[in-house]
Order: structure tokens, then C-alpha cells, then sequence
């Protein structure tokens, strides 16, 4: 297939701009960050005097909205796409958000409990993990098309075609999707995947899959994690062995159940629209390029692209922000007031004391509490005096993936078929697989 200058150009000029957002490094005054994030220190400015004020009203209002649905059901959001889809939320997910809503009021007026609006808890939650999460599910959702509609899947996918499908039985595209996850995101490559399998580029199988193992959290925050876990003195060394652990379990969980047994059907029975093989005589550059540009040519025009992303975003964002807030308030409450998390880890306690892990009792905690909130291991790593613990916590941290204030809930709310049951099973195959090699990791760096 061949194609003109044109589309070449179309292809080369809008991926590359994606590339650019999404997956190039920089430093700015020290610190290193995406193109991705400057855009969304530029988008923040104008909310930064007012900050708490927008995400707690943010809450309220997809609470209240959600309610107002499930009651009343008014024609003035039945016949509004956008606000039946923003408020159209089955019972249990409003009451998550009428939770967080009420999290998110106690922070702002600092009423009731304080162990709910401290800064141990919600107050942390809401004013930090809030924003955080708001202002990068947004941006990336409206920029997203530059790197999925362009042609830059077909491309990359052709190429790595036979080296992904070795390794995690997977199509050589999800490279992307686990590249933007290390270098912007973890929600990143995760709504880059939801994406691709909405639109029939993925099997459910593929996506699962991807979305369960490639969700890699990013470099920057990462670095957060090692600060907090006082790791950061061997940062590089911590953080390439973690990557190189979340690519060796990858290569063993995608075998198992129950990613083994996910069926290889596609999104509203569509086909799959993307051929990785390369025609018998064909160059894989070339067929690669041929399939980009066929892409290329037939993507929408940029203005209809980012007005849909836009309303991607506002849909995404009052699905998964309320319940977030509520389920990550509700693990930090667990994990320091409560001894409810001792209790829970008490197998892995057992477990580690028998394998002589250093300070056993008191890191099994975060071997669990991760699947609450990505920070929480890190926290709970942080007082111990064993620096082989704090190694191991601060891997699982970031290399555990499913943690439901943030992944889970975009997962549960999202197309992929994988209920709660799945992801637990997914998290607890995760952990095992992961503690022997990060404590590997951490004997041969310390």
C-alpha cells in the first residue's frame, strides 16, 4: 500500500508530537519531568489559589449529580450525552462518591472526625492526591489522540511485533502503552489502553493484561516513593531493578490464570482492526509505514479529536475522582488508626518470619495495603530500621500496579471485563511473584 507525502507527513508530524508530550524527559530548574507535565502546571494555574475549593466542589457535584440521576432521572441530563454519562452511575459506585464527597467537605471545613480531614488521612488525600490525579487523567485524555489515531500503534506495533509476542504473549503496540506509564503515568498508559480496546485494537485478553502488568508507575513519582521510603540514595539502582522485576512478572502472569483464561473476543464484538504481520516479500519498515499512514489518513481532524477527549475526560474523571478520594481516605484511616491491615497481613507476617525476612512482622503490613493506595507501603516503610525492607515495600509500591484509589477504581469503571475478584487474585499473584525477586534485587545492590 502506498501513500502520499501527505499522509507520510500527517503520520510523522502528529506522532512525533505525541512522542513529544508524552514519552521525551526533560529538566526544567532541576527537575525532571514530561512535556506532559509542564501542559498540566500550565492548565493548574489558574485553579492554584483556589485548589481545594475546585476539587472538593469537583466531588460534591458528581456526587449530587449521581443522585439526582438515580432519583429523579430529569430530562435536563437524560437528554444531555455528556451529563447523562457523567451521572449515570450504578448504586454501590454513588455511594463511593457520596463518600468521597463527604471526605472532601470535613477536609475543607475541617468538621467532624479529624481522623478522617488530618494530614495523615483525607487531608493528604484530597489536597495532594486530588489535584494529582484530576489535572493528569484530564490533560492526558484530551492529548491522548496524538499518539493513538496517527498511526504511531500500527508503526511501533509492526516493529516489536515478534519480540512482544515472545516475551508476553501480547501485540507489539502495548509497547506504548507501558512506555507512556513509565514516563508520565501510570493512568496514562492505562486510559491509552482502555482506548486501544474500545476501539477494537485489542482482544480482551490483550488489554486485561496490559492494563494489569504494563501500568508501570512513572519515573518521577517513583522518585517520590524512594524519598519517602528513604531509598533515594540508591535511586537508579532501586528503580531499574524494579522495572526489570514488573518485566520478569509480566512474562510469568500472562500465562497464568487468570490472565490465561481471558477470552480473546473484542470490545462490542468488533473486529480487530490492526494487522502486525508483515506480507510475505514486504520490509517491516515499509509495511509498517503503509499501515501508519492508512491510519494517518483516516483520523479525524484535530479539533473534533481533542473536543472528544475533552469529553472523555469530564466522563473519566466523575466516574473514578469521588470513589478515589473515598477508598484511598479509607485505606490511610486502616493503615494508621486501625490495626485492621496487621490482621490482614497476618499470613505474609507468618510467611516472612519463616523465610527470616528482616523486620517481618512490621513490613508485612505494606505487602497488602498497597492494594488501597500506592503510597502506603512506601509510608509504612519508611520508620523501619531494616533497609532491606524499605528496598523490598518501596518495589512493591510502585511495581504492585493494582491499587484501588487510582487503577483499580479506572479499571472498574471502565469497559475491560475484569470485576473486583479479578483484581485481587491479579494483586495477591503480583506479590508473590514479585517479593523473591525484589529481595533478590535488594541483596545484590546493598
Amino acid at each position: 500500500m502506498k501513500h502520499d507525502g501527505g499522509a507520510l507527513l500527517k503520520f510523522l508530524g502528529f506522532s512525533l508530537l505525541g512522542i513529544l508530550i508524552f514519552l521525551v524527559p526533560v529538566t526544567v530548574e532541576g527537575k525532571s519531568t514530561i512535556v506532559l507535565g509542564l501542559i498540566m502546571d500550565v492548565v493548574q494555574i489558574p485553579f492554584n489559589a483556589w485548589m481545594l475549593e475546585f476539587i472538593a466542589g469537583f466531588i460534591v457535584m458528581t456526587a449530587v449529580g449521581g443522585a439526582v440521576y438515580l432519583a429523579v432521572r430529569p430530562r435536563w441530563i437524560t437528554d444531555t450525552p455528556l451529563l447523562a454519562a457523567m451521572f449515570d452511575t450504578p448504586p454501590i459506585w454513588l455511594a463511593l462518591r457520596v463518600l468521597g464527597s463527604f471526605v472532601a467537605i470535613a477536609v475543607y471545613f475541617q468538621i467532624g472526625p479529624s481522623v478522617i480531614w488530618g494530614q495523615d488521612t483525607g487531608g493528604t488525600v484530597v489536597s495532594i492526591i486530588g489535584p494529582e490525579l484530576f489535572f493528569t487523567v484530564g490533560t492526558a485524555c484530551v492529548l491522548l489522540p496524538f499518539l493513538t489515531d496517527f498511526g504511531l500503534l500500527e508503526f511501533t506495533g509492526t516493529l516489536l511485533r515478534k519480540s512482544f509476542a515472545t516475551l508476553f504473549t501480547l501485540p507489539g503496540r502495548s509497547a506504548i502503552d507501558a512506555t507512556s506509564s513509565l514516563v508520565a503515568a501510570s493512568s496514562v498508559g492505562l486510559l491509552l489502553t482502555i482506548r486501544q480496546y474500545e476501539e477494537g485494537r485489542y482482544s480482551a485478553r490483550e488489554a486485561v493484561s496490559i492494563a494489569t502488568n504494563f501500568s508501570i508507575v512513572s519515573l518521577p513519582f517513583s522518585l517520590v516513593v524512594a524519598s519517602v521510603a528513604k531509598v533515594d540514595h540508591i535511586f537508579f539502582p532501586w528503580y531499574l531493578s524494579m522495572v526489570a522485576c514488573c518485566l520478569i512478572c509480566a512474562t510469568i502472569t500472562v500465562r497464568l490464570r487468570p490472565l490465561r483464561r481471558m477470552p480473546e473476543t473484542y470490545f462490542e464484538d468488533s473486529p480487530g482492526d490492526i494487522e502486525e504481520v508483515v506480507p510475505t516479500g514486504a520490509s517491516t519498515v515499509g509495511w509498517a509505514v503503509d499501515q501508519a499512514t492508512a491510519t494517518a489518513v483516516g483520523a479525524p481532524p484535530v479539533p473534533n479529536l481533542l473536543v472528544g477527549g475533552a469529553r472523555t475526560a469530564l466522563v473519566t474523571l466523575s466516574r473514578v475522582i469521588g470513589p478515589s478520594i473515598a477508598i484511598a481516605t479509607l485505606g490511610s484511616v486502616l493503615v494508621f488508626h486501625t490495626p485492621t491491615m496487621t490482621w490482614l497481613s497476618w499470613p505474609f507476617a507468618q510467611v516472612l518470619t519463616l523465610m527470616d525476612f528482616p523486620m517481618a512482622a512490621a513490613t508485612a503490613p505494606g505487602f497488602v495495603a498497597g492494594f488501597l493506595e500506592l503510597l502506603l507501603p512506601a509510608l509504612i516503610a519508611a520508620p523501619l530500621e531494616s533497609e532491606v525492607a524499605r528496598f523490598v515495600l518501596a518495589g512493591l509500591s510502585v511495581s504492585q500496579l493494582i491499587y484501588m484509589s487510582e487503577v483499580g477504581v479506572i479499571i472498574l469503571r471502565s469497559s475491560l471485563p475484569l470485576g473486583f475478584g479479578g483484581l485481587v487474585k491479579i494483586f495477591l499473584l503480583r506479590t508473590l511473584i514479585l517479593f523473591p525477586l525484589l529481595w533478590a534485587a535488594a541483596l545484590l545492590i546493598l
